[in-house]
């Protein structure tokens, strides 16, 4: 009897053995899943290229400007010092409490004073339609004033659209990303996912807009309503896209390494935690599902692996720290093509991740219960 119930209990054991087992290897399993599912996301980000053009077309460049003085500065200077030379320059002065008229003028731009912001109005979408109602030109260029081009940029960019062959085309371009101080490489999951959501860079999702430029005719642009169409939307790029699309249009989008660069937040730490949750939230929720889920997804076992290094069974441990390394590879294979990440940042994951939650729970609860953020002195 004491035999039987001796192998009754060694048999339990063994059992209980073999289904933690099974969970061990289901879990790891499931935790290599987010690598391929990385690649989903972003396989590839298509650049402009740099081929040149016998004739060049003539573009009028908006720039709707708030408080941009120093911003203005380097971007004004990148397009004096281009071989081609634009119709026109026109920054928006959009009640600017510092010295962005007086910028703007002084570097060759015309400038067009705001008018008062009228209700319903996000304050961008005001200063860009004022705008592309001062210009003469049949193709518009709309810039955020903290972007910049390279030497030789503006060129590929417009031989870029002309290679297109189509007038109904929208072409918008995700800028590089220069970083020059720690905190800015913070930014690193937020960057991901607008390239996940909006480039169409995956093999998922289609081709949206990014709101930092937007290069388009003008027939195209009335067709589709213009940014009086989506005036209160504060991505106001997601919500033109489907107006441009809705006229039979075409959104195209490609990587700005090596024509457009950005640099986001200058001025401190405060600033990139007040922009990156200002509408963080409110782009989730106008994501392609699927792309949303599958980032969730990848975000999660991201988490998942780093956590489970220490708390892994005996053995465990160094597979988990093998598939650590393979996010990090996947990260550094990824955030070359957005921006000057650093190797350090891809290996410290981790830390961005948990930033990422904070100002996205942040934004999330803003959302919620319909709290207002400040950006350049404006509720929005």
């Amino acid at each position: 009897a004491n035999g039987g119930a001796l192998r009754a209990a060694c048999r339990a054991i063994d059992c209980r053995a073999a289904a933690e087992d099974f969970f061990v290897i289901w879990l790891f399993a499931i935790c290599v899943l987010g690598v391929p599912v990385g690649f989903l996301l972003l396989w590839r980000i298509p650049l402009c290229g740099r081929s040149r053009a016998d004739s060049m077309l003539p573009v009028s460049i908006i720039i709707p400007a708030r408080n941009e003085e120093r911003n203005l500065t380097q971007l004004l200077a990148s397009i004096s010092k281009s071989d081609y030379r634009p119709q026109e320059v026109i920054v928006v002065d959009d009640c600017s409490s510092d010295e962005t008229a007086f910028v703007a003028n002084h570097l060759g731009a015309t400038v067009v004073t705001s008018g008062p912001l009228p209700y319903g109005w996000t304050g961008k979408t005001w200063a860009c339609s004022q705008g592309a109602e001062t210009a003469g030109s049949e193709l518009v260029l709309f810039l955020d004033a903290d972007t910049y081009f390279v030497p030789g940029g503006l060129e590929q960019l417009v031989v870029a659209y002309d290679k297109l062959s189509r007038t109904e085309v929208a072409l918008s371009l995700l800028p590089y990303h220069v970083m020059c101080a720690p905190y800015e490489q913070l930014s690193l999951i937020f960057n991901l996912l607008m390239a996940f959501g909006a480039g169409g860079f995956g093999m998922l999702g289609g081709e949206r807009l990014f709101g930092q430029s937007l290069l388009i005719s003008r027939d195209l642009y009335v067709k589709s309503g213009g940014h009086a169409a989506v005036r209160h939307n504060i991505l106001e790029n997601f919500a033109l896209s489907s107006r441009i699309k809705d006229a039979g249009g075409t959104c195209v989008c490609l990587g700005g390494f090596g024509v457009l660069n950005i640099r986001m937040f200058p001025d401190g730490l405060a600033q990139l935690c007040e922009g990156w949750s200002k509408a963080f939230a409110d782009g989730a929720a106008a994501s392609d599902r699927r792309v949303l889920m599958l980032a969730i997804l990848w975000l999660t076992l991201m988490c998942s692996t780093f956590l489970l290094i220490p708390l892994a069974p005996a053995g465990w441990h160094v597979a988990y720290a093998l598939l650590y390394l393979c996010y990090v590879l996947q990260l550094v294979s990824s955030t070359r093509q957005i921006g000057n990440y650093s190797v350090v940042t891809c290996i410290l994951y981790p830390l961005p991740l948990v930033f990422f939650f904070a100002i996205f729970a942040q934004s999330l609860y803003r959302r919620v219960f319909k709290r207002k953020v400040t950006w350049r002195g404006r509720s929005v």
